[in-house]
């Protein structure tokens, strides 16, 4: 994956790390070969996050589009060559 850095730099989502895959998807680590979590930016993600003004319009549309199309690149690539 270390090779794919470079093509998701332009998007700032290019530090590929092991490490923890959060509460969110920690229960999952039995049952399948990898996770994968998405590391944003947080420098606001942790103002409102599950807090009762946490709702989805509060996000921020680019962030989210950049965060999702470079999961959704991350996805291609490994179904096409694998871990």
């Amino acid at each position: 994956m270390q090779q794919w850095e470079p093509l998701f730099a332009p998007y700032k989502s290019n530090e590929f790390a092991p490490g923890h895959g959060g509460t969110d998807i920690g229960p999952l680590k039995d049952q399948v070969k990898a996770l994968i979590g998405y590391n944003c930016d947080d420098q606001r993600y942790f103002d409102i996050h599950h807090t009762a003004v946490d709702t989805f319009d509060k996000v921020n549309r680019r962030e989210l589009e950049l965060g999702g199309a470079s999961m959704a690149g991350l996805i291609y690539l490994i179904s096409k060559y694998g871990l």
